[in-house]
């Protein structure tokens, strides 16, 4: 009973340090922009789209809702929908601009709801960022009674501690857009799975992973799709593998049907979408591939005191260089930027003296695999990583973070216990 008291604080103080930053730990400036970035006005867009029409007008799609015919842009134009949305106005359509990349699934149940119970505009969403918020909260708590279970309550309780200050994790936690909760749905769900089952009922994880993977298309689309993908290997891996040919040859067949029917189904339900905008399904093809290549291959180019990057950028040390050397922990705390680079290097000699005493050594291999995540997001959509630096830094817990910091609780613990 205590320790499920003891959870379930650390579920409230998840929720309060997203919803409204409670205890100050997300820099306040950035915290205030979070409330209603440029991104989560495409969400407003559609809710408001929908209360003008059906919840299918202009595809169902995501976008900017535009009530002036002088078009202004997603960064203005959003926001003044956004005000006329929280006072229960529904000015006349003179535009939508459709954001075609994502189905949009989220703010679609998030207009379903609004059909259903005609709640007041900001009620709606207050909800519909509370459910956000909750949902990280609760899947956070919920690898952290893992972390209890297999290596007992100090660890646990040093691991939440240590993620509290991590605000990055916690920034767009509440967007109505990033619904950054999907992201590691499977991953801490195969943790428990295969605590559970071990090697046994595959069936049963395929058909489970692959619902798993359709919430993440419907609600986010094929944002951070490597990320993700990579992030829900990683239980298989820790708790199954073997130095066998053939555990390589289940792994790849399994995982490609668990990720080859939900985003089979994805694209279809987008390419529908396509065809109620457009009138034919060439576009959303057409639009995939365009989508595809501005994300990995575009053009770009550093200004200002970021100048020095130009020289670095085709070799991809430019993103490496702001993604490690930005602060995971708010400056106004510490009075000086830590960066990441501090957290990884401290993990690099936790993971030390962890394999040198035989502890653990299975979770700090998987640990160094999982790197793999956010890299292949900065290299291979080095675009998207250049453009999107208010967000991109969340990569590094899918959950790469998540088991550094897993691992310093666990060395912190063995020095706790030596110590006495």
């Amino acid at each position: 009973m205590k320790e499920k008291f003891i959870f379930l604080l650390f579920a409230v103080a998840f929720f309060l340090n997203t919803q409204f930053n409670l205890f100050h730990l997300i820099p306040q400036e950035k915290f205030e922009y979070s409330k209603l970035e440029e991104s989560e006005t495409l969400v407003i867009g559609k809710l408001l789209n929908s209360q003008n029409g059906s919840i299918f007008d202009d595809g169902g799609f995501t976008g900017t809702y535009y009530y002036e015919k002088t078009i202004s842009g997603r960064g203005v134009g959003g926001k003044k929908s956004y005000a006329k949305y929280i006072n229960n106005e529904i000015p006349q359509k003179q535009h939508f601009d459709a954001y075609k990349s994502q189905i949009g699934g989220q703010a679609i149940l998030y207009s379903i709801f609004d059909k259903i119970f005609g709640l007041d505009n900001k009620t709606n969403i207050l909800i519909f960022r509370m459910f956000n918020s909750l949902a990280l909260s609760i899947i956070l708590t919920l690898f952290l009674v893992w972390i209890k279970r297999k290596f007992g309550i100090v660890t646990a309780v040093i691991s939440f501690v240590l993620l509290l200050f991590n605000y990055w994790i916690f920034l767009y936690g509440k967007s109505t857009w990033w619904c950054n909760w999907v992201y590691f749905l499977p991953f801490v769900y195969g943790l428990f799975f295969f605590e559970k089952y071990e090697t046994t009922n595959f069936k049963r994880y395929i058909i489970v992973f692959s619902l798993l993977f359709f919430v993440k298309f419907w609600f986010t689309g094929f944002e951070f799709i490597t990320v993700f993908l990579i992030c829900s290997s990683i239980p298989y891996i820790y708790y199954v593998f073997e130095n066998k040919i053939s555990f390589y040859l289940q792994f790849i067949k399994r995982h490609f049907l668990i990720t080859i029917i939900p985003l089979i189904v994805a694209i279809l339900f987008q390419l529908f979408q396509f065809k109620l905008l457009t009138g034919n399904f060439k576009d959303g093809i057409a639009h995939l591939k365009d989508a595809y290549v501005r994300r990995s291959s575009g053009d770009y180019f550093y200004e200002k005191e970021f100048g020095y990057l130009n020289n670095l950028k085709k070799y991809h040390v430019d993103i490496i260089t702001r993604y490690a050397g930005n602060s995971f922990i708010n400056e106004n705390l510490t009075f000086v930027k830590i960066p990441f680079l501090i957290i990884i290097v401290t993990g690099i000699l936790c993971s030390f003296i962890l394999y040198k005493k035989n502890i653990e050594r299975r979770l700090v291999g998987i640990t160094w695999f999982s790197i793999a995540a956010p890299f292949s997001w900065f290299i291979l959509f080095k675009e998207h990583a250049h453009i999107h630096k208010h967000i991109d830094f969340f990569v590094w817990y899918c959950p790469f973070l998540l088991l550094i910091i897993l691992l310093i609780s666990l060395t912190f613990n063995l020095f706790l216990k030596t110590s006495k």
